[in-house]
């Protein structure tokens, strides 16, 4: 995948790139993972943050919840920006 993506013209040595690839690939590892019947962080991070539901016709429709994710993110900044007390 990343090396169709550099032949389409996508920067792959982008620092930027490097780390979001970073997230696919531990993400499809927990999939792998849990096939396997092993734990790995990945899973608690998908059960919280993704949701799915399963329709009457067996179709099933997925939703990221990209607006906690980033509250998340914002409060675990905002306690870096915190004076540590010892």
């Amino acid at each position: 995948m990343i090396h169709t993506m550099g032949e389409n013209g996508i920067d792959i040595s982008e620092n930027s790139f490097i780390r979001d690839m970073a997230m696919v690939i531990e993400l499809v590892q927990g999939s792998i993972h849990r096939d396997l019947e092993l734990e790995h962080p990945a899973h608690k991070f998908m059960e919280e943050f993704v949701d799915m539901t399963i329709h009457p016709d067996n179709s099933v429709e997925t939703e990221v919840d990209f607006d906690f994710i980033i509250k998340l993110a914002n409060i675990l900044e905002n306690d870096e920006d915190d004076p540590e007390v010892s």
